[in-house]
């Protein structure tokens, strides 16, 4: 029997404080099972090659959204044509977006006794099935589940400059920055930047050449903090549904309870589709964001498509 295999990533911040859960897990698993701390992304490629040789059933991810999207980059580069292993996600990260948004719910430890339970028992799993989103620029392709730039890249760096990035302070920092939405201010003038962008689908046709506040891609609701913009992401198989944010920061404040209910939002406050492939040029380099982490583009382009189809276990 091929087994269970997870990666641990022990520098994330939930792992650096509780670094027993580790060891815990490895109890958890069967014999046939392995798991791997990766302190680089070299380590993930070695052992995306060993598990792929071993033709692992379950891939378990033990890290929050930055190190799911990095293992899924190099598994997928490194599976290639080969069918990827049903992914379960184990919520070990600060950011657990990805997870909140298909559905997964508990602690690390107790979502592994589950799998495991069920994997040697043949209880059978409760999945659901989510395109990633191929991310490419001149230099380099990643893929991830969430894209975006302008107002939610900018928040992010923000956030991260906090220097004790978590829940909580994200939802202060958010606080902040609607309070100065009205009058202006330091917090909300860093994080609302305007800038000019054409946006190219893959059938040619195009959104106006316009300033946008911020461009998001997502194949699942969530965005963070509970809000759900991504209403149409299960829309369609094989697309992603991006949204642009072209309107005023005040229409765009009074439309957040909206969003974070899941619910549509004025064409002036946000363009909306559903897609396969889209260009996005802009006029200057741009920082984005893949499932929380930070990348430039620094030729101002960089192109989305549909990825591989995965498989991620429930419960």
């Amino acid at each position: 029997m091929p087994g269970i295999g997870i990666i641990t990533n022990p520098n994330s911040r939930r792992n650096r404080r509780n670094p027993e859960q580790m060891r815990r897990l490895g109890y958890i698993l069967g014999q046939h099972d392995s798991v791997e701390l990766t302190n680089k992304i070299e380590d993930v490629e070695d052992v995306a090659r060993q598990f792929l040789e071993n033709q692992i059933d379950i891939l378990a991810l033990n890290g929050g959204d930055g190190t799911n999207h990095v293992t899924l980059t190099r598994f997928i580069k490194v599976y290639g044509d080969h069918p990827l292993p049903k992914i379960a996600l184990l919520r070990g990260g600060t950011m657990n977006t990805v997870a909140d948004g298909v559905g997964v719910k508990g602690t690390p430890s107790r979502l592994l006794a589950n799998l495991v339970d069920k994997y040697y028992t043949g209880g059978g799993f409760e999945t659901t099935a989510r395109d990633v989103i191929e991310v490419s620029t001149e230099t380099e392709t990643v893929y991830g589940f969430i894209f975006g730039n302008g107002i939610v890249a900018n928040f992010l760096e923000a956030y991260y400059e906090t220097g004790s990035p978590s829940p909580p302070t994200a939802a202060v920092l958010l606080a902040r920055a609607v309070a100065q939405i009205p009058t202006g201010g330091p917090l909300i003038d860093k994080i609302i930047r305007p800038f000019r962008a054409k946006i190219t689908f893959g059938d040619g046709h195009a959104w106006p050449d316009q300033d946008f506040l911020s461009v998001l891609a997502s194949t699942q609701d969530q965005l963070g903090l509970g809000f759900r913009p991504f209403i149409r992401c299960e829309e369609r198989p094989g697309s992603f549904h991006i949204l642009g944010s072209h309107g005023n920061p005040l229409a765009l404040g009074a439309a957040l309870p909206r969003i974070r209910l899941g619910l549509p939002v004025s064409d002036e406050v946000f363009l909306s589709e559903v897609a396969t492939e889209v260009s996005f040029e802009a006029d200057e380099p741009f920082p984005y964001t893949v499932d929380g982490d930070m990348y430039t583009a620094g030729e101002g382009r960089v192109t989305l498509r549909t990825g591989p189809r995965v498989e991620i276990i429930l419960k």
